[in-house]
């Protein structure tokens, strides 16, 4: 994702090449001498950040995550983008004719499956934040599968959600000035100036700081959004102007609607020790901007994937973990309790804590084992 106020010339030249990103893919087969770890040796160490020593992490979850719930990814064989342009994804785009948009392109590509539920590689990291509070998920998913199953504190739906909507202006009133405050910020994911003059402006609350819910839309609109056609675009409750789904578009900066969270992401990511990617394909700016920053900073960085696989060099520290998320997620989430000294059960292919004694020597002392590791936990302040 770029700035908004950014061609699309010169948007495409600013997605970061397979080679700057040291990334080599089944459809890229340049030789790639990257670390992949086809045992255990990999989710051990990064247990052992996370539950032992209590590491800072970061986890940027793409659409591999929900491909088991039945979600089409958008640049794998047999996704969205396969089938759209970019240029059909964008405000400007929106702008020309808002019922074609919708009817066209939008309800076609983003319908989710009647029977969408989490799957294992969901109830995993939601399972981990659970139990481990120093780990932050920012998802560019627009799913809502992760979100509906954790505190707001330690997720950011990054792209948006479906299901919500904000209100577009007829015209971006934007400056053509790149200068930013605090330039010198360790991560640099949206402009705060840009955000800053746009609430001075006093513009619609639903075009910076608010999401437009379903059931503020009139009764047919509504319908229609669920189904495959509308009869006229949505309109904002409050100023009337067109309304575009609470998506993330490729003409569109991270600052452009509060709902992106871009001050949360620049944050995290600049106190973060660890640097881990769930199931993305490096396509979009923050992911660049991750990648960036951890060489700067020298931070491990640990990628789940099946396919776009990650080059260790000498200034990226990288191990592949290669394997379907919701597979090789539940096994981090056991190998984390494990740690922590809390016994695990499995019960329907999902990993649960139980208040199960594991130290018989403990028991007999009366001294519950789960009881104390949480207390040393909590006395240690982490």
């Amino acid at each position: 994702k770029v700035s908004d106020t950014e061609s699309l010339p010169k948007m495409a030249s600013q997605v970061c090449s397979r080679k700057s990103r040291n990334v080599a893919s089944v459809d890229n087969p340049r030789p790639a001498k990257r670390r992949s770890c086809r045992g255990n040796s990999a989710l051990s160490k990064l247990a052992n950040e996370i539950s032992l020593h209590r590491k800072r992490v970061v986890i940027i979850a793409g659409a591999g995550i929900s491909v088991a719930s039945g979600v089409r990814t958008f640049r794998g064989k047999s996704g969205v983008w396969s089938e759209f342009v970019w240029s059909t994804a964008t405000r400007d785009s929106f702008r020309k004719d808002p019922l074609a948009w919708y009817n066209d392109f939008w309800l076609k590509c983003m319908k989710l499956p009647a029977n969408l539920k989490p799957n294992p590689s969901h109830q995993a990291l939601s399972d981990l934040l659970e139990l481990c509070p120093n780990l932050k998920l920012i998802t560019q998913n627009v799913d809502g599968l992760n979100t509906s199953m954790q505190s707001p504190d330690q997720v950011v739906e990054a792209h948006g959600r479906l299901g919500l909507f904000k209100c577009v202006p007829d015209e971006d009133s934007d400056t053509d000035s790149e200068s930013d405050d605090d330039d010198d910020r360790l991560v640099h994911l949206g402009h705060r100036r840009k955000r800053r003059l746009a609430e001075a402006k006093g513009v619609c609350r639903y075009q910076q700081m608010e999401s437009i819910e379903a059931d503020d839309l009139p009764m047919t609109t509504a319908v229609g959004l669920m189904g495959d056609s509308l009869e006229e675009p949505p309109k904002c409750p409050l100023c009337q102007n067109m309304v575009a789904p609470q998506a993330l578009l490729f003409d569109e900066g991270y600052h452009s609607h509060d709902f992106y969270q871009f001050k949360k992401m620049e944050d995290w990511l600049a106190k973060a020790e660890v640097i881990m990617f769930v199931g993305t394909s490096f396509n979009v700016r923050l992911s660049e901007v991750a990648l960036e920053h951890a060489r700067a900073q020298s931070l491990p960085v640990y990628n789940f994937n099946t396919q776009d696989f990650l080059e260790a060099t000498a200034w990226l520290d990288a191990t592949n973990i290669s394997g379907p998320c919701e597979d090789v997620l539940p096994q981090l989430y056991n190998a984390c309790v494990s740690i922590q000294g809390v016994a695990v059960k499995k019960t329907n292919n999902k990993p649960i804590v139980t208040n199960d004694v594991v130290v018989p020597r403990q028991q007999k002392r009366g001294i519950c084992w789960k009881k104390k590791c949480i207390q040393q936990l909590q006395a240690s302040g982490k």
